[in-house]
């Protein structure tokens, strides 16, 4: 039996969910009021459960009739089947693909790029936050391993989109994706410890060019360090 895990978990709409927990409603009203009847459960039990079940349905239903809710959410959970390389591809795709939707002036397209992008990013705030919580004894194969961070998303131009948007509008000062890149691999060194990768991780996305050249060039030392003069080899 395959093992359930979050890459392999079945991906269910919300509006899926909430057919589920109105058909549990039905049971629980066909099913307790017999335990009641048998002294397994007392009335007040009863209708809290029930009263529980019914609550949640309700919110689901609401969270699946709420668009930009239901479609962000749809896509962080479909993005839990994603490794964490494929996932940083696809937020790099969709902001680019959302800033240029944006400069053309086709709102409806880039509305539904940064959409997805929410979803992304909100897997993404999972992934990290599973670094924290990962136990003391799991830090040396994190550090093979690490989580990549989110690409600098810079905000969408706050004007009429119909005239020519400045480089500054669409946040270019921040550094380059092949600098983030290689911060990143670095990263997957054993040199690195913990404490530094996550420090990184959280504020990779403010680094201007000239800091992140510092930093790929203070990671490269923490790694000769670790090594000796044996050039690092970055890992495939």
């Amino acid at each position: 039996m395959t093992k359930i895990t979050e890459s392999n978990k079945p991906v269910f709409t919300l509006s899926e969910q909430a057919q589920c927990l109105r058909r549990e409603i039905q049971m629980r009203y066909a099913v307790y009021p017999g335990r009641v009847i048998n002294t397994k459960m007392s009335q007040a039990q009863m209708d809290r459960e029930i009263g529980l079940m019914e609550a949640a349905a309700d919110s689901v239903e609401k969270m699946a009739k709420n668009g930009l809710f239901r479609e962000s959410w749809n896509t962080m959970a479909t993005a839990r089947s994603l490794t964490s390389q494929e996932l940083v591809a696809l937020l790099l795709e969709t902001q680019n693909k959302a800033n240029s939707l944006a400069e053309a002036g086709q709102l409806v397209e880039a509305y539904r790029e940064t959409v997805k992008l929410a979803g992304f990013t909100l897997r993404l705030a999972e992934l990290i936050k599973e670094i924290h919580e990962k136990p003391a004894a799991d830090a040396s194969a994190q550090a093979v391993n690490p989580i990549p961070a989110l690409p600098a998303h810079p905000p969408l131009p706050q004007k009429d989109f119909s005239a020519v948007v400045d480089r500054k509008d669409l946040g270019l000062e921040y550094a380059s994706a092949e600098q983030r890149e290689g911060i990143l691999r670095l990263l997957n060194h054993p040199a690195i410890n913990r404490s530094e990768k996550t420090k990184q991780l959280l504020n990779i996305n403010r680094r201007t060019p000239s800091q992140a050249e510092a930093i790929i060039a203070r990671l490269n030392d923490m790694i000769r360090d670790h090594e000796g003069p044996i050039a690092y080899r970055q890992a495939s």
